[in-house]
């Protein structure tokens, strides 16, 4: 009995016909947020209604894009397969043979946990409301990946509708994160279980961080030590796909604007690497070699000042005998002291 592939042609017919139905899918998506956002309805029945839309509706339809843009890509990986195996075995268009390509496929089973303890399993429902998305609500963890937490808050910070629409569970349980290689989508499936010693709320329950900070781990090479140091303008491409800014420490008005445009983090380190005995911040409230989420700068107290967050989480944490804040504001000259490195990236609203 003869094995025959797929007809290439088509599959890429079905690929673009796909990605077109996702993209006026989106388009209809995003009509329908600026319609309910800009009514003139008002009281707590349309209250009630744009949250159903929000946390319902919303999410119901970012789903079917994002599963469309996968079956997509899917099928265009597929066809690539099917001919890169009939040119190996010397075929035409439909033989097969030849290994598949693992390239941006989810791994099975879950990263390695280093020694961050056993798996938990999450909860059944992770809220992913305007207030569960909120910067102040994580707690990091064992792991060295502020970097990554600090992305991910200022992303959330500036559009909390960009992680809702980049992830979502599955009805099997497991959730999908949607991350980007080379501003390429790379789908991730993450089983729901989570370390015990990892990114969590401020109350330390498992919550979206978690579901991330596994899909990164996967990403960045299937280990939990993979993500322990980092720089947050790599976190800020791996999370929107888009370039990001590496940069040293700029003045108030150029911070202002970079804020205004998209998510901003900063840096304590002034090494390439992460190096827990060099100690270079002035203000022991901050940690050394440590990133940190850009809030707001604003006038305060008479003066311009920068209000920073901890991705430690709201009541910060010990660290070489001195208590080191959650979130602290600091004038010009005390965010130069303190902070070596500005992390940007253009804002994903519309």
């Amino acid at each position: 009995m003869g094995i025959y592939g797929a007809d290439t042609a088509q599959l890429r017919e079905l690929a673009k016909a796909m990605m077109q139905g996702s993209e006026r899918l989106a388009a209809v998506k995003s009509q329908l947020g600026t319609a309910v956002a800009q009514s003139p309805w008002g009281g707590p029945d349309a209250q009630s209604f744009r949250e159903d839309w929000r946390s319902g509706h919303s999410r119901v339809l970012a789903s079917a894009i994002s599963g469309l843009e996968l079956q997509a890509k899917v099928l265009s990986a597929n066809a690539q397969e099917q001919e890169t195996a009939s040119r190996a075995s010397g075929g035409g268009p439909g033989a097969s043979g030849g290994e598949r390509s693992t390239a941006d496929r989810d791994r099975p089973g879950s990263p390695d946990p280093g020694g961050l303890g056993g798996y938990d399993p999450l909860p059944g429902y992770i809220p992913l409301d305007d207030d569960a998305l909120d910067p102040t609500n994580m707690h990091q963890g064992s792991i060295g990946d502020c970097w990554l937490l600090a992305a991910l808050g200022a992303v959330a910070k500036d559009d909390p509708g960009f992680i809702r629409d980049h992830m979502w569970q599955n009805p099997d349980g497991t959730w999908t994160v949607k991350m980007y290689r080379d501003g390429e989508p790379v789908y991730i499936q993450v089983e729901p279980k989570v370390v015990e010693l990892g990114a969590k709320d401020a109350d330390k329950n498992a919550n979206w961080l978690s579901v991330y900070e596994k899909a990164a781990a996967e990403y960045y090479g299937g280990s939990y030590d993979d993500i322990d140091g980092g720089h947050s303008s790599d976190g800020f491409e791996a999370i929107t796909g888009q370039d990001a800014d590496k940069t040293g420490d700029i003045g108030f008005d150029e911070l202002k604007d970079r804020l205004a445009d998209g998510p901003v983090a900063l840096g304590t380190e002034v090494r390439g690497t992460w190096w827990p005995l060099d100690d270079e911040v002035d203000d022991n409230r901050i940690v050394p070699n440590h990133a940190y989420i850009v809030d707001r700068v604003e006038e305060r107290n008479g003066q311009t000042m920068i209000h920073v967050l901890n991705p430690w989480g709201p009541d910060g944490g010990m660290y070489d005998g001195h208590q080191r804040a959650g979130d602290i504001w600091l004038t010009e000259d005390q965010y130069k002291e303190n902070f070596a490195t500005v992390y940007s990236a253009p804002s994903t609203k519309d």
